[in-house]
């Protein structure tokens, strides 16, 4: 990590009294899933959003237990864990910053079962530079 990623995509489902029903982040990393009904994701569902607006990410690591894994394992926590906060700030009308040309909502839609927000993710414009996992994974073992 970190891949130089395209632009991503969120939905994230919320019911009628603010809790999340789930979310997906369509985007893959150096072949490992972000958002894929893992760890994380399924630690956030059914809970109020204000709850979720309320952790920060060393307390997510120490939560689920993530404090000893691997900085990749790690890192796609964060992804998530950023990307669905920022789309929550913005979707309640917080005054917090949200990086808008990062993280843009494009559309909130309401039907009688739920709300959900799509939001674009776009790369970040300082990301360190690229070297490809392949060409790592060589130097690894050389």
């Amino acid at each position: 990590m970190p891949c130089k990623d395209t632009t991503a995509l969120m939905t994230v489902r919320v019911d009628h009294h603010d809790s999340l029903l789930g979310y997906d982040y369509a985007k893959i990393s150096c072949d490992k899933p972000i958002g894929n009904g893992q760890t994380f994701h399924q630690y956030c569902v059914g809970r109020p959003i204000q709850q979720i607006l309320g952790w920060e990410f060393p307390d997510i690591l120490e939560e689920l237990q993530l404090q000893g894994e691997d900085t990749e394992s790690q890192f796609l926590v964060y992804l998530e864990w950023s990307a669905l906060r920022s789309a929550l700030i913005q979707y309640v009308g917080r005054d917090e910053d949200v990086d808008t040309g990062h993280f843009e909502v494009a559309s909130v839609e309401y039907s009688d079962k739920e709300v959900q927000i799509i939001q674009v993710i776009r790369p970040n414009t300082d990301m360190p530079k690229i070297q490809s996992c392949f060409k790592r994974s060589q130097q690894i073992t050389d």
